[in-house]
């Protein structure tokens, strides 16, 4: 059966054209899209059917074929119909300025052209109606006429809808804008209040509660008090700090080296001077670990370990330059009404106490730190107070194997000045009554048995008596041992500021509430 193009004007029918040119047909593509393409190029109404319609190879490139071994002849995938007697036709748009100048020729050009088209008509199809052709250019010449008025107008509509995009999408970034300083200012107010709810002792000072609790202090005005006394400058500048490296130490007064250098010229302090005494008072008085201060103030464990150290040997200085060992005058005007009916002579109260330490490697060292009375290694203090239970005598920590009587003589407490008349009371393990005999000094302490069953009634009175008032100093030694970093066991890394945490913990205790209500 002879096959038929459903190409319009191209009428000729079976595999050879008049002219001997062997032609093939194609069947339309299978994917929709490309079927839409098809038509398109062949002008075919877009709902006819197309299972047995065909398309001859003369409206097809010579690129849009591919050839199997055999030489058959195939279409490539994607190939599209596009060799129509009216594909040279169509000639460049003009502008309406032009086509209204070559309106008065326009019959001329058409007949040019049409006979244009007759001669590709016959090079293209043997048997194409040239009247169609000519029908259908004249057609196509009066659509694009049309087109062109029509997209004209449609430019102009275009520019005035981009003009009022133009003003709207100014409104609206100014709109944006506007929102990214709103966000930009909120950022600003959250980094400030993160400032404010940071850790750091200006986030407490509102709060007497919180300031007694990390600082032992009983108020902030007390802890500022105390921070001004120790006049730390305005930048800190008068705390020495201290230098773990290798550079050139400095020389004290007695000529002494030491590792505290003022930094003036290098990196800036982590912390401001009142942060700075507020953590080494958090190490002190909660036992804080190095590693958790960093954490809470921000910085590395090294800066903290340095802060700590600076402070308190800046602390002992400042502290330890404080006369706390009153006159006989002040005694007695401050003594408590029981004591200054029993025991109105009472200078000093006096007793020992003892903290852990951790166990040396060195069996000489552990023999001479290890302490019977409390079975471990330990370092072992003397403690003096007032009848009205401050805190006047604080000696170095010695190793814990030496005894109560010796402590005496080495810590300088014989060195004191007392006046004639005046009593120490201690617990009965303090034997030094000869040490004091020289100086006119008395000693009180509870009657011994000796070698008798049971003391006599008067004894009994007397070492109650004794005991009620003696009661005080081991609540002021209870007081120092508030501070939590006594609470574990020592470290021996630590040693080279345990004298100076010592005494710092003990000096701050007259800071305080008072032990005994006035």
């Amino acid at each position: 059966m002879p096959l038929n193009c459903c190409v319009p004007g191209c009428t000729g029918k079976g595999y050879r054209r008049v002219s001997g040119h062997k032609v093939s047909f194609f069947n339309f593509p299978r994917d929709t899209d490309l079927v839409k393409k098809w038509r398109h190029a062949i002008r075919r109404d877009p709902n006819a059917a197309v299972s047995s319609t065909k398309v001859c190879s003369l409206h097809f490139k010579e690129d849009d074929f591919r050839y199997t071994l055999t030489r058959k002849r195939l279409l490539c995938n994607s190939a599209v119909p596009s060799q129509f007697a009216w594909t040279n036709l169509i000639q460049n748009r003009k502008t309406p300025v032009e086509w209204r100048a070559e309106s008065t020729n326009s019959t001329v050009k058409d007949t040019v052209t049409t006979k244009t088209v007759l001669g590709e008509c016959q090079n293209t199809c043997d048997t194409v109606n040239a009247e169609e052709l000519i029908m259908q250019h004249k057609l196509n010449i009066e659509k694009l006429k049309q087109d062109n008025l029509q997209k004209d107008i449609d430019i102009e509509k275009l520019k005035s809808e981009i003009e009022i995009l133009k003003d709207s999408y100014e409104k609206e970034l100014m709109k944006v804008r506007n929102e990214i300083t709103e966000l930009k200012n909120e950022i600003i107010a959250v980094d400030e209040k993160h400032c404010q709810i940071a850790f750091s002792v200006h986030r407490f000072l509102d709060s007497d509660n919180d300031i007694a609790f990390y600082t032992g202090f009983p108020d902030t005005k007390t802890f500022l008090d105390v921070f001004e006394f120790l006049d730390t400058g305005e930048n800190g500048e008068n705390v020495r700090y201290w230098n773990t490296g290798n550079e050139k130490c400095n020389m004290d007064n007695s000529g002494t080296r030491n590792n505290f250098h003022r930094n003036k010229l290098g990196r800036p302090r982590s912390l401001e001077p009142l942060d700075e005494f507020f953590l080494i008072l958090c190490r002190l008085r909660q036992g804080f670990p190095e590693h958790h201060l960093a954490n809470l103030f921000n910085i590395s464990s090294s800066t903290v370990s340095r802060i700590v150290v600076t402070w308190v040997n800046y602390m002992y200085l400042k502290l330890g330059s404080l006369d706390i060992w009153p006159s006989r005058d002040v005694i007695s005007a401050t003594m408590p009404l029981s004591m200054k009916e029993k025991y109105p002579s009472t200078r000093v109260i006096i007793d020992c106490t003892e903290i852990k330490c951790e166990v040396p490697s060195s069996l000489i060292l552990h023999n001479e730190l290890f302490s019977h009375y409390k079975n471990h290694v330990t370092m072992k203090g003397l403690i003096g107070i007032s009848p009205s239970g401050g805190i006047t005598f604080v000696s170095q920590l010695y190793t814990g194997s030496i005894s109560d009587r010796e402590m005496v003589k080495r810590s300088g407490f014989l060195d004191m000045y007392f006046d004639v008349g005046d009593s120490v009371m201690a617990d009965k393990g303090f034997t030094i009554s000869d040490l004091l005999k020289p100086k006119g000094v008395s000693l009180n302490t509870p009657p011994f048995l000796e070698k008798r069953n049971q003391f006599d009634a008067g004894e009994v009175v007397k070492t109650q008596e004794i005991a009620a008032e003696r009661i005080h100093v081991e609540r002021a030694i209870n007081k120092i041992k508030k501070f939590h970093i006594w609470d574990k066991v020592f470290p021996l890394s630590m040693f080279g500021s345990i004298n100076q945490m010592w005494t710092v913990c003990a000096l701050l205790c007259n800071f305080h509430d008072p032990i005994i209500s006035m």
